[in-house]
């Protein structure tokens, strides 16, 4: 059946806005919904997508189709008209349906999938291969994350391990970059989360690629058709050092301007992906040369008086301490952390992991926890990082003047969360110029 219009709720969220350009490209009328306008809907905007901001104007049409993300409560009395109606799907389910007319490519892990499928999609198309893809980032060459290409390539995607996103999608080839411990608000347990990578996993129907290094990886049951990557002796392709790796006996270097140790490890990944799916090795080292990152991953926001600020999205204890560790290189002075915790839940459950990452750093900032939608909770506070090294300061706005009397020449400043703090890094650096 087709529809006269197609409804995107949640329009400004990462995973749905890219659905939205990706239909956009397709031909459909996509109009989206969000409640606040922000960065992403005036890009939606460029890109010709229509977006409104009440629900007013997306009144329930039994001619029109609709597609929720998690973040929406369709089962609750705002949204009760669209409650339980057939032309009215969530992400995933709508995800599940694209997987069964689509031959999917899917990157997963708990850290690293939006950089690597933004990767592995500029490799593919790199060698004019139009495929299509959905990813919950920003480029600076794509914009939004989403492509509606050739019907007869494949379609690359993100595969979202969030509320068991992933477990209904017919998936041929998938790339696992990692198994660490997180959403457990959802899964409850980390055994929970490893059983749901693990259903996913033995449900590849052609290539499986794992990475070896990873401890919860390796942990589990023996899988069918996989490929493994990494340091250990085993792995068909093995890591020497960070970016240098032998197979069948002959050696290659990932050249890229991207920092991170971590990222050559999943840039490995995808060149094996591409491999399997017919584009030589040489082919994928040149298309990474030239790829220039996801915004929001250690992206340079620029440099002031000798002070570079950067931006990230890390949010989980592993992925900051491989941003701090990173960016440490970079320097022989001070890196400087401004944080903003996401959640009171995750806050919560890694509160010591996290303390543990910032003191990497030669000073921290955390500002008030980003909710994200969550209610707050007794005794989880922000204040509680406070000590010798780490600073709280309520609320970002007092952070340029603050770190402008701190930072010297060759220092770098780093701002690290998922919520508005990626504000920040503009405001900062305007300060240090002005002033």
């Amino acid at each position: 059946m087709s529809y006269k219009d197609i409804y995107i709720l949640g329009v400004g969220g990462s995973g749905m806005s890219s659905i939205a350009k990706y239909l956009k490209q397709k031909g459909d009328n996509v109009i989206g919904y969000d409640q606040r306008k922000s960065y992403v809907t005036n890009l939606l905007n460029q890109d010709g997508i229509k977006v409104v901001h009440t629900l007013e104007e997306i009144a329930y049409k039994p001619d029109s189709f609709y597609i929720y993300s998690s973040a929406i409560p369709i089962e609750s009395e705002r949204f009760k008209d669209f409650y339980d109606k057939k032309n009215v799907v969530s992400r995933p389910e709508y995800l599940q349906n694209l997987s069964e007319n689509h031959r999917i490519i899917g990157i997963t892990g708990t850290h690293g999938k939006t950089s690597t499928t933004a990767l592995l999609s500029h490799i593919f198309h790199f060698n004019n291969l139009n495929v299509s893809y959905l990813y919950g980032g920003i480029t600076t060459f794509n914009g939004i994350g989403g492509h509606y290409g050739d019907p007869d390539q494949p379609l690359i995607l993100e595969t979202d391990e969030a509320f068991n996103t992933f477990e209904k999608i017919n998936i041929s080839d998938l790339l696992v970059l990692n198994v660490d411990s997180d959403h457990l608000d959802y899964f409850k347990n980390i055994d929970n989360y490893k059983d749901a990578f693990y259903k996913v996993m033995k449900n590849v129907t052609d290539n499986l690629v794992v990475n070896n290094d990873d401890l919860n990886i390796k942990s589990m049951k023996e899988l069918k058709k996989s490929v493994a990557y990494g340091k250990d002796t085993s792995a068909d392709f093995k890591v020497q050092s960070p970016g240098i790796f032998i197979y069948k006996n002959n050696k290659y270097e990932i050249k890229s301007d991207i920092i991170g140790d971590h990222f050559k490890s999943n840039m490995l990944g995808a060149i094996i992906l591409a491999l399997l799916n017919g584009i030589e090795i040489k082919d994928s080292l040149n298309a990474i040369e030239s790829f220039p990152g996801v915004k929001r991953r250690i992206e340079l926001i620029g440099r002031s008086k000798g002070v570079s600020i950067y931006d990230d999205y890390g949010h989980h204890p592993t992925e900051m301490e491989a941003t701090i560790t990173a960016l440490k290189q970079q320097t022989d002075n001070k890196l400087y952390v401004v944080f903003q915790p996401h959640r009171y839940t995750r806050t919560k459950e890694y509160f010591n992991l996290f303390k543990d990452s910032l003191k990497l750093a030669d000073y921290a900032i955390v500002t008030d926890i980003y909710p994200a939608g969550e209610s707050s909770i007794p005794g989880v506070s922000s204040k509680n990082f406070e000590e010798e090294s780490i600073k709280y300061l309520k609320s970002i706005r007092y952070v340029p003047e603050y770190l402008s009397k701190k930072v010297q020449n060759g220092d770098i400043i780093l701002t690290l969360g998922a919520g508005d703090i990626t504000l920040l890094g503009p405001k900062i650096l305007k300060y240090l110029n002005d002033y």
